[in-house]
């Protein structure tokens, strides 16, 4: 008898459905969220010897449970939440036990018809999980910014920001402070404490880009590809920790579409029509990726036949497209120079393109 496996994981439980080859229920419950105690509960229920595959939603504790049923011997999959998502949806009642029965369905249908998810390494999950602390403080650093010279403005005070360093801000805010008070305007008090928070909020981002950029110089993959324009450590490493393994994409061209950056197709009868890029996958890395193409098409002096392509199709149909299109062919690149063991081939740009570019 062949078994498969469905499993809704939650916090504190998980809900579990056992089916035969003929998609008949042969055991359901649910046991807490351990892998020793879903181990448990299936032996005590079918011979685990006879489970084909069991099936998990990628979620945020599914990459714990994946790596503790594979280390005890079951053969587990993780399934894309999109296709899940959708193939649940189709359930008249939303549950636990419902969704349990779905995910062990989707998962006898077979591996030519589900979209399965790769489970990152432990070393890049650390990786990932350092890079995710670091962007959010970076983006609590650009809010208080924001929200510091939001509140300054209505008093006529008007904070110069730009590329400044955190300390060169927080001056220019005090003086603006001492300004308002010569004035009669009393919100010292009231900016200081958020200026206290943005300057301890700067310090810990100094801490956390130190690590990012000692484990990238650390490692050979990303020096590598810090050799490729516009790529620095924090998006060497985002890459990297991202894809994990570079031999699971079959063609490059997958790369892109697997960090969203390629185009949404939409076909339904006569219709047939492109829409924007369907912006699936993580979407650190794809904001990683746009931001070393504009760093390419912007800073970077140095020409590449990537960068006056990039420039000529942004005369052509704007900035904001083009750059989209540049991050997806260098993520194409980066791939390259992974499997390849190359880095980045600096080719000389045929002098009619290079002055179109020039021109553009």
């Amino acid at each position: 008898m062949a078994y498969y496996v469905g499993l809704d994981v939650s916090q504190k439980q998980t809900w579990i459905c056992v089916v035969d080859d003929k998609g008949k229920v042969v055991a359901e419950g649910c046991s807490l969220t351990r892998a020793a105690d879903v181990y448990g509960w299936l032996g005590n229920r079918v011979e685990r010897a006879d489970i084909v595959k069991a099936g998990l939603e990628a979620g945020n504790m599914s990459s714990w449970l994946y790596s503790g049923l594979t280390k005890l011997g079951l053969p587990v999959v993780c399934l894309e939440a999109f296709q899940a998502h959708r193939f649940l949806s189709t359930q008249r009642n939303k549950t636990d036990k419902n969704d349990a029965r779905g995910l062990a369905q989707l998962t006898r249908m077979g591996e030519g018809f589900l979209k399965l998810v790769t489970v990152r390494s432990q070393g890049n999950q650390e990786a990932r999980a350092l890079l995710s602390m670091r962007e959010h403080l970076v983006r609590q650093k650009v809010d208080l910014e924001n929200h510091i010279s939001g509140i300054l403005k209505p008093f006529g005070l008007v904070v110069a920001r730009g590329n400044v360093v955190p300390e060169t801000f927080r001056e220019r805010v005090v003086t603006a402070l001492c300004l308002a008070e010569d004035h009669g305007v009393k919100i010292k008090a009231m900016v200081l404490p958020p200026l206290d928070l943005y300057r301890s909020a700067c310090m810990e981002l100094a801490v956390l880009t130190k690590q990012v950029e000692a484990i990238a110089n650390a490692d050979p993959v990303c020096r590598r590809l810090m050799t490729a324009p516009g790529v620095g450590p924090v998006i060497a490493l985002s890459f990297m920790s991202a894809v994990d393994y570079p031999e699971r994409f079959k063609k490059g061209e997958d790369v892109g579409a697997y960090f969203g950056l390629t185009p949404r197709q939409f076909q339904s009868g006569q219709t047939d029509y492109m829409v924007g890029i369907s912006k699936r996958g993580d979407p650190m890395v794809r904001h990683h990726l746009v931001t070393a193409a504009t760093v390419m098409m912007t800073a970077t002096k140095r020409w590449c036949p990537l960068k006056a392509w990039g420039v000529r199709l942004a005369k052509r149909q704007g900035f904001s497209k083009a750059r989209v299109a540049v991050a997806r062919r260098l993520a194409i690149i980066l791939h390259k120079m992974w499997i390849t063991g190359q880095d980045f081939q600096w080719k000389a740009v045929p002098e009619e393109e290079l002055a179109a570019a020039k021109a553009a």
